[in-house]
């Protein structure tokens, strides 16, 4: 048993400072009792040897361990409700001491290793930093001229919030004071750096900002100042830790003998198929060729993805991506998931996959096929756990 066996009359919400598992241990609201109910069942046909380990991780107090432990024990309740068998930590024929999370065998005999992994928007940074810098770039970005665009690029981290409405404020009026057919000038004959210079510093973050002038026949329509970011100003985004991930864990294996396939769990509830596209196959971008007028703007894939790089594909040992968005014991009947096959992958996943909601290439274009939800195959209804 997980939890413990007790009386509970304590019916108040989560207080902030309260941890997850401390929290559904005592409280007494009916739906907190229906997620016990499911992590107790789940974790009654997890492997027994395996099983105090586990039970350890989500008692433990960590949050963060809480989240991976039950996305672990989602992920084989999952596929073992599906008629797969788990095998948890197998040893890998290779010499490697590192172990996937499960070795996966579907029910017609195919068999491929599963790997889990949490994903945070700001993975690898100062969360408040990044916070601070988001909302100063939101509000460049929601910001206008009839004339320009800007390039931004950027160093440092700030320690206290910038004040956006000041900076925004005072890069409009710079760009008033210049002529955007003088700047196209400067830039078809002196380049990219023969532009124009506004210069920002606040508190251990510094920005350089130059000037993007628009075709006449755009003046007046672009409806956002910030044409492009660089140098590690960029607003917080979903797609960076996906594919940080992929990357992560496509380092992991020298050589494996079956398929790969990830897993990752994304604490976003708005994750979208942009984002997951961008973090497979590159950041989506307008490129509007300055210097150039008579070329039209596109829209092209960078070469920033975890699938395709700047020398083509790469990270090939994963075959593919198994994508959730905030999944939790308590989102498990309303969240959405979608398993990505990659093109160049060294080894292919079994078709027994494609009973999942998932996405492929045909003709070099993504095809979404709808496949079985979460809350079916838990058998939940819509609303649940209320």
């Amino acid at each position: 048993m997980i939890f413990d066996d007790k009386k509970r009359e304590d019916t108040s919400p989560k207080r902030n400072q309260e941890g997850e598992f401390a929290f559904l241990n005592r409280s007494d609201r009916p739906e907190i009792a229906r997620v016990r109910e499911l992590i107790e069942s789940c974790v009654k046909n997890y492997p027994v040897n395996e099983r105090s380990e586990l039970i350890s991780r989500i008692r433990c107090g960590n949050d963060i361990h809480f989240r991976s432990a039950t996305f672990e024990l989602l992920l084989h309740a999952t596929l073992n409700k599906l008629g797969c068998a788990l095998t948890p930590h197998p040893t890998l024929e290779s010499s490697s001491t590192a172990r996937p999370d499960f070795l996966v065998t579907t029910p017609d005999g195919p068999q491929f290793y599963l790997e889990a992994v949490l994903a945070s928007k700001n993975d690898g940074s100062d969360p408040g930093a990044e916070a601070r810098k988001g909302l100063v770039i939101d509000a460049l970005a929601s910001s206008r001229h009839d004339r320009f665009m800007i390039e931004i690029d950027g160093k440092g981290d700030p320690d206290t919030q910038p004040k956006s409405k000041t900076l925004v404020r005072d890069v409009l009026q710079w760009l008033d004071t210049l002529d955007p057919d003088d700047v196209q000038r400067a830039l078809t004959d002196g380049g990219f750096e023969a532009r124009p210079v506004f210069k920002w510093d606040h508190d251990g973050w510094s920005m350089t900002i130059r000037p993007i002038p628009l075709k006449p026949e755009r003046r007046g329509k672009s409806r956002s100042l910030v044409g492009i970011q660089s140098g590690g100003v960029r607003i917080i985004d979903s797609w960076t830790p996906i594919r940080d991930a992929v990357k992560k864990k496509g380092q992991k294996y020298r050589k494996l003998r079956i398929p790969l396939l990830v897993a990752v769990n994304l604490n976003s509830f708005d994750l979208n198929k942009i984002d997951e596209m961008q973090a497979l196959y590159g950041e989506e971008q307008l490129l509007d060729v300055v210097g150039h007028s008579e070329r039209e703007s596109r829209f092209e894939r960078a070469p920033n993805g975890a699938w395709h790089g700047k020398n083509g594909p790469q990270y090939t040992r994963v075959s593919g991506m198994w994508i959730f968005n905030d999944l939790s014991p308590y989102t498990l009947a309303k969240r959405r998931h979608t398993v990505y096959f990659n093109p160049w992958a060294l080894l292919k996943l079994p078709g027994f996959l494609k009973l999942l909601p998932n996405a492929s290439v045909s003709e070099s274009k993504i095809e979404w096929v709808e496949g079985v939800n979460l809350r079916d195959i838990f058998k939940l209804n819509e609303g649940w756990p209320e």
